[in-house]
């Protein structure tokens, strides 16, 4: 019964965690690449934590200002997030710090309660919840309850670059999108962008932006402000997904700040939503790759998965 029970939760941890990253898929703007051996704290630099001018200049169209605010975001470095993702009838919460000045780093913990993942992902965690954490290399999965047997008590699950691109149908870099301005790079480079107007999010005034875009727009797209090679994998992600479109809507306040962001659009799995808040930026970020001796590698896990359903 024990044995069984472990081979199960092998088996579900190969999936069920993969299943998180894919849903979290985005193109090149999805990042977490080659991990820092030493803790890495992150801040704003003065100029990018301080409020800038305020007023969007008239003359300036909605792009052209996204323009600053990709400037002004990048430059603070790293934030607080909470986030909201829905697929199908697949729902999660997040909630972390990041950073992003030198590829995605941070911890992110993902609620499932509630969700039909929440009692696989118990298996794997000791709860309904998951704690990723994000290094240059890629991305860690904690383990506990039965899973932590099974793997011989080890506690980290790494999935590399390679593996959440397995995992997205050929997309690579897949937590990326969690850098505030990679979803208005995308609206300013097709040019497809208008300002709503003035809302309060989280308390704070902001400007809404929305854009709606198809793989058409991509592939128009001028490249201003993003490679060929990244429209490129906008544009695949679209098609690996099945989207046929995509709206990004987001926030931005007086220092020319993400306050919010959001894209919704239907996929092979059903509907999606991803909403993103983002506040503190500039808070201190730390991260470590966990001890190679508690680490099982994505790819070997895959293995036992398939000896243990053989057996």
């Amino acid at each position: 019964m024990a044995g069984t029970r472990k081979t199960a939760a092998v088996v579900v941890l190969a999936a069920l965690a993969l299943t998180a990253t894919a849903c979290n898929d985005n193109d090149d703007k999805n990042a977490a690449p080659a991990a820092p051996t030493t803790a890495a704290a992150t801040s704003a630099t003065p100029s990018a934590a301080a409020p800038t001018t305020g007023a969007k200049p008239e003359k300036l169209t909605p792009a052209a200002y996204l323009e600053q605010v990709t400037q002004k975001t990048s430059a603070a470095k790293s934030a607080k997030v909470d986030e909201t993702i829905t697929v199908g009838d697949i729902a999660m919460k997040g909630s972390g710090a990041i950073a992003w000045g030198d590829g995605i780093q941070g911890d992110l913990t993902m609620d499932f309660s509630g969700s039909p993942l929440g009692k696989g992902i118990a298996l794997l965690t000791g709860s309904e919840s998951a704690p990723y954490r994000f290094t240059k290399d890629g991305m860690y999965l904690r383990i506990g309850g039965d899973a932590l047997e099974a793997l011989g008590g080890k506690h980290w699950v790494h999935y590399s670059a390679a593996d959440q691109a397995k995992a997205s149908g050929g997309t690579t870099n897949q937590f990326k999108d969690a850098d505030p301005v990679e979803g208005v790079r995308l609206l300013i480079a097709t040019g497809k962008v208008d300002e709503v107007g003035q809302e309060t999010v989280a308390g704070k005034a902001t400007t809404h932006y929305t854009g709606n875009l198809t793989a058409d727009d991509i592939a128009k797209a001028s490249g201003k402000g993003m490679t060929q090679k990244q429209l490129d994998q906008a544009k695949q992600k679209l098609a690996t997904a099945g989207i046929t479109s995509e709206r990004v809507d987001v926030w931005v306040d007086a220092d020319q700040l993400v306050v919010k962001r959001t894209e919704m659009g239907e996929t092979k799995a059903g509907t999606f939503k991803t909403s993103v808040l983002y506040t503190d930026y500039g808070t201190p970020v730390e991260t470590a790759e966990p001890a190679p001796s508690d680490v099982v590698e994505a790819s070997d896990l895959a293995k036992l998965s398939k000896g243990g359903a053989a057996g």
